[in-house]
């Protein structure tokens, strides 16, 4: 009888459609039940039903009339999202068979998907790409009567753009695409391998570990932020949800240990969005990257592993000058038993192990997934059963996997309304002509054409999804880069890196609201501490182009040049922390400021000219401006110290 009042409620088919999803997806990576098509339709189909059953929990439990129409509205909504489902997959096989215009049946069902994927896309992500997909619509169906001659896309039926984006259900164009079907049959579960870490206690261990590190550093808890969201971030690689998962407990304790609600914020929403560049796991849009040039995975990973340490290098940097700044001391011990802490390992290294040895070894993400999620399951039962101190908590486990995967069916429902986008960027050859129109606004100037890529990529990042931004921005300006000899990796990655930082920048900053909402914080007050605490993620993307040994990118470089480049990136991040943190050692006056800028702005110039005596030049002013700063903390502890008899 319990069962069947739980069984009343919209959370318990929730949780029934999560269960079911996963089963499938888990089996289907095992088993091929039916033709790759038939697995995308389904696996919208899935999405769209545990999107409309999530929203239905939502829904505030007031016996109301607004509420049952409501209630009334996402059920039927839900019931159409199952019927257009069996539909395609009734009709599939013949569509496949089917000549010029898809079936009738297809194109309605097809539509209904396509308007489903927009009005979610809407309500639950935001209206800036929602706008995007009118814009585009708007410009093939007007575009031919009211655009001058050489910027008009040609003229194509109502009926043939809604096949081209939606209606054809067997190609790799409109929503039921190539970009679904990389969802559908890689990403999804690799999706969920954070949510079943948190579920079966696999982050324990990165907690104690950055319990450790806030012991021996001055920053304390925001020590522990770095670590841990970079460890975490590596896994889940979602900023929003890499931020719920550690700001949770490292904001509260940065803010007891005295930093400012708006620091707190910003230290967090830094490093938590630094997990989408950390190797070995990165996030979803890595993934789409390597999809997009064809490359293996493992290498847009190996690639990043300088570029993430200096970003990390940044944002610990930060930490640290403003717990010295606000005489800070490391937190007092914690007891942390040895012993706990080399059991819980496992859960955490064992699951990362499987999922980078099976990637190196060539193996499909499909698989790699599938074992990863085993593995961790499997630890986490084990542990479970062995040990009570790490008993599963079923109901937060739940709750852990359910919200991953209504997380991940968003992004599956993006997908969706992606496809169409590329479908008509595509069929109406905008993607080229925007291309065109910024390589002859550069005049053929790399680095103002690199400029026009960041803002394009920046302006798009600050309301949409780091993965539509990629793929928009790429699709338009990675071929005029590449046309003016970017390395194609290079090209990929400077784009990828922009569409991570508008998570970062306002006014709209998804990274920025998450964490200002946890500390209470002003929302422009944690928009500058968090650009503050990683202010390099705006000039990485171009140390990748004009030091390409940040990207270990080694081609025609001699030695000193790899130096040279490698030096440059870190003198440049060292020099202007200092100036952005006002200290360095002991607080810069207004000439040491200027120096210190002056000491970031010489290894551009060593970099733009090409010249290595400018960076011996740099070196050297380093040196000067930190015996500088050590000499008068010297004077200082040594005045404390005579002055302290007196004082008492």
């Amino acid at each position: 009888m319990k069962f069947l009042r739980w069984l009343k409620g919209s959370e318990a088919w929730l949780t029934i459609a999560v269960v079911a999803m996963l089963a499938y997806q888990l089996f289907y990576t095992r088993y091929f039940l039916y033709d790759p098509g038939m697995h995308r339709i389904t696996f919208l189909g899935f999405s769209f039903i545990v999107v409309f059953l999530a929203a239905l929990v939502a829904i505030p439990k007031i016996k109301s009339v607004a509420s049952k129409i409501k209630r009334l509205f996402l059920v039927l909504l839900l019931l159409v999202g199952i019927g257009l489902t069996v539909q395609l997959l009734a009709i599939y096989p013949k569509s496949l068979t089917q000549q010029f215009l898809p079936l009738p049946q297809a194109m309605v069902a097809g539509t209904i998907a396509l308007i489903f994927c927009f009005a979610l896309t809407w309500w639950r992500i935001g209206k800036v790409f929602g706008v995007v997909i009118l814009l585009a619509f708007a410009y093939v169906i007007l575009g031919p009567y009211i655009l001058p001659e050489d910027i008009q896309p040609p003229r194509v039926s109502l009926l043939r753009l809604l096949a081209w984006t939606a209606g054809d259900i067997v190609s790799d164009q409109g929503v039921y695409g190539s970009i679904l079907s990389f969802l559908a049959n890689y990403m999804w579960l690799l999706m969920l391998l954070g949510s079943f870490l948190q579920a079966f206690g696999g982050l324990r261990f990165i907690e104690k570990i950055g319990m450790l590190a806030s012991t021996r550093l001055a920053s304390g808890p925001a020590a522990l932020s770095v670590v841990t969201s970079s460890l975490v971030g590596m896994v889940t690689g979602v900023t929003a949800a890499n931020i719920a998962i550690t700001g949770s407990f490292t904001i509260p304790m940065m803010k007891q240990r005295g930093y400012t609600r708006e620091q707190a914020a910003g230290i967090e929403e830094a490093a938590s969005n630094g997990g989408q560049i950390m190797p070995p796991i990165m996030g979803v849009t890595a993934f789409i990257l390597a999809e997009f040039i064809g490359i293996p995975y493992i290498k847009v990973t190996y690639h990043a592993y300088i570029p993430a340490f200096i970003y990390f290098f940044c944002v610990f940097l930060y930490v640290q000058l403003q717990a010295m700044k606000r005489g800070f001391t490391p937190l007092p011990p914690v007891k942390i038993s040895g012993k706990e802490l080399l059991l819980d390992a496992p859960l955490f290294i064992l699951p990362l192990l499987v999922l980078v040895l099976l990637m190196i070894k060539g193996n499909t993400l499909v698989f790699t997934s599938f074992w990863a999620i085993i593995t961790v399951i499997g630890t986490g039962l084990i542990s479970s059963l062995a040990r009570k101190k790490a008993r599963i908590d079923w109901k937060e486990a739940r709750q852990r996997l359910v919200g991953g995967a209504v997380s991940a069916c968003d992004m599956a429902i993006i997908a969706g309304l992606l496809g169409a986008l590329t479908g008509i960027l595509e069929m109406s050859g905008l993607a080229f002509m925007i291309g065109e129109f910024f390589l002859k606004l550069s005049g053929g100037n790399l680095f103002l054409l690199l400029m026009f890529t960041a803002i394009t990529c920046l302006i798009l990042g600050t309301g949409l999804p780091t993965i539509t931004a990629y793929v928009l921005t790429a699709m338009v300006l990675a071929p005029p880069l590449i046309a003016l000899g970017v390395p194609v990796l290079a090209a990929h990655m400077f784009i990828f890196v922009y569409a991570i930082s508008a998570n970062v920048t306002p006014p709209i900053g998804i990274g920025i609201i998450v964490a200002q909402r946890i500390a209470g914080g002003t929302f422009w007050g944690t928009a500058w501490e968090g650009v503050k605490a990683c202010f390099v993620t705006f000039f990485l993307p171009f140390f990748f182009i004009y030091a390409p040994a940040v990207m270990l990118l080694f081609e025609g470089l001699s030695v000193p040049s790899i130096i040279m480049h490698l030096l440059i990136a870190l003198l440049f991040t060292m020099s202007v922390s200092f100036v952005l943190s006002d200290y360095c050692l002991a607080k810069l006056s207004l000439p040491e400021k200027m120096l210190f800028g002056v000491g970031g702005l010489l290894p551009l110039l060593a970099l733009a000219f090409k010249a290595q005596g400018w960076l011996l030049v740099t070196i050297a002013l380093a040196a000067f401006l930190f015996g500088l700063m050590l000499s008068r903390q010297r004077s200082r502890v040594l005045s404390l110290a005579v002055g302290s008899p007196g004082d008492g």
